[in-house]
């Protein structure tokens, strides 16, 4: 399976996560036959990669609020 991370890969923000999720599903979905292993372990990287987005959103959520607060704050 090595030979599918040639590169390094930085993790620093959600979407990192969940584009190292995304390859390993497609890993697994093109390596044969998909068993029940294969299957759960799918299952757990989907449910894990829509935490992910979950938080992510939530994220720029937040920093949109926080911006839009200073922005009030400074008008006052």
């Amino acid at each position: 399976m090595n030979e599918h991370f040639t590169k390094n890969i930085r993790i620093n923000r959600p979407k990192d996560i969940r584009k190292i999720i995304a390859r390993v599903i497609n890993i697994l979905l093109q390596d044969g036959e998909l068993t029940t292993d294969k299957a759960r372990t799918i299952a757990t990287l989907s449910n894990t990669a829509l935490k992910s987005m979950e938080l992510g959103e939530l994220a720029e959520r937040l920093d949109k609020i926080e911006e839009q607060l200073k922005k009030e704050e400074g008008g006052k």
